[in-house]
């Protein structure tokens, strides 16, 4: 029945293929008893000795954690000091019953460990604040409760550029985690120049690209730029692959030349691949089929993927690896946005013994987690994930993790161009000597297009 459904679909020879991978997950699909929340996930999620000073979800049951502009909902969280216009940090829990839950935030150093500053330093207001009460999803096959906090806001305020870490627990118990997530507060204070180039070294220049960086600091004080001036470059808004620890090459009157320091050149990478699930009622172009799964959820099926590391460049929009929070359905209201269970499918003609493949992007916080981990199946000579993700659109790649290595390679499978589209972030930070901490005293968007 499966195969008249989609036999239309599929028309190309790697196309059959796929039909019969998807064909094959659906059988093993209907012949289990998946529960929606797994005790392999719950192990993904078990509390941490310490906070971990990175975005993280401690909780088994925390979905879907976006943290973002107001108004924007791709923008990153970063803000202005002073400025009024907040952040948003939205989760969803999947509990039945809402809790009382609680927020602070942190400040910390360039290497985001915590400063050694009395919280009154860098927060105007309260040290602590309760979470708004938890809205209910609605129309929803998998119900959900939805917390969202607005930040800075009447109680809390940041008064001190840096980096931010905004902590959500249980019952006034900051061991008690739910989630962190990072936030910058800035000043621009120094000038930032900046442009992105193909790389200088010949054998990358076909898949590379070089972060150039002039920073001028007339009006900020600094005794020793070469020590107390650091620069952090983010590709992506990816902190796992962030650079840091670049020198200047000549120094000016008030003025940094770094002329392609060697940290900040990156892999250029390929286009995110993309799937659209903004409405359950339709397949679209990358979804191969819709269905209800064996827990009652709905049950999304995308294309298998082709490994494309050897193929030329191809141009196609995204979104640089984020996630879009949206159900058509119930007029992008993110309280009707469903939770979906995707199975993803990479076709190879073997296993790779040295690492394993997640599937990764701005909805795994850009992190190999556990849950995303895909496994190899010999019967369909393929590698699968069936994971839970909330409805919308969503960009995502095949990262190859070493085994060992906590760092992820996205071009093992994805491949990597020079002429691909990325977002860089460049941030500058100062040390004060009189409050004993980083602050964050410019920054930088720049596109590898558009700049």
């Amino acid at each position: 029945m499966l195969i008249h459904e989609t036999q239309r679909y599929f028309a190309s020879p790697f196309r059959m293929r796929a039909m019969s991978l998807i064909s094959l997950c659906s059988i093993a699909l209907a012949c289990s008893n998946v529960q929606p929340l797994s005790t392999e996930t719950a192990d993904a999620y078990w509390p941490p000795t310490d906070v971990i000073y990175e975005d993280h979800i401690y909780s088994p049951t925390v979905r879907a954690v976006q943290f973002f502009k107001k108004g924007f909902d791709l923008a990153p969280p970063i803000i202005e000091l002073g400025s009024m216009d907040p952040l948003v940090l939205r989760f969803d829990d999947l509990q039945p019953d809402p809790e009382q839950l609680m927020y602070t935030i942190v400040h910390c150093d360039a290497q985001w460990r915590p400063s050694d500053l009395m919280v009154n330093q860098f927060i105007a207001g309260s040290p602590t604040d309760l979470v708004p009460s938890a809205e209910q999803s609605y129309l929803t096959l998998q119900p959900f409760l939805q917390y969202t906090i607005e930040l800075p806001n009447e109680f809390i305020r940041p008064t001190i550029a840096g980096n931010y870490l905004i902590k959500v627990y249980r019952n006034n118990d900051q061991d008690d985690l739910l989630l962190t997530r990072r936030f910058m507060v800035y000043e621009q204070r120094v000038e930032i120049q900046s442009r992105v180039q193909g790389s200088r070294d010949i054998e990358l220049r076909d898949i590379a690209q070089h972060v150039d960086l002039t920073i001028r600091y007339p009006g900020v004080t600094v005794p020793d730029p070469f020590s107390d001036l650091s620069v952090t470059v983010l590709q992506n808004m990816r902190w796992d692959d962030a650079r840091t620890g670049m020198k200047p090459k000549f120094l000016r009157d008030h003025e940094l030349v770094y002329d392609f320091p060697k940290e900040t050149q990156f892999l250029g990478g390929s286009e995110w691949r993309n799937y659209d699930l903004k409405s359950l009622r339709y397949n679209s172009p990358r979804v191969a089929r819709i269905t209800t799964g064996p827990s009652g959820l709905a049950e999304a099926f995308i294309v298998p993927d082709a490994k494309r590391n050897i193929r030329v460049y191809i141009e196609e929009p995204d979104i640089n690896g984020k996630m879009l929070v949206r159900n058509d359905e119930a007029n992008g209201d993110p309280l009707g946005a469903d939770h979906v269970w995707v199975n993803f499918g990479l076709p190879m003609d073997g296993p790779l013994s040295s690492g394993d493949i997640y599937v990764y992007g701005g909805f795994s916080d850009f992190q190999c987690k556990k849950e995303n981990r895909m496994v190899w199946m010999p019967d369909l000579q393929a590698y699968t994930l069936r994971t839970m993700i909330k409805q919308g659109y969503v960009n995502y790649c095949f990262a190859f993790l070493p085994h060992g290595s906590s760092k992820p390679d996205l071009t093992t499978i994805e491949g990597s161009h020079f002429q691909t589209e990325n977002d860089y972030l460049v941030l500058v930070y100062v040390k004060d000597y009189a409050l004993r901490c980083d602050r964050l005293v410019g920054m930088r968007f720049i596109n590898s297009r558009r700049d």
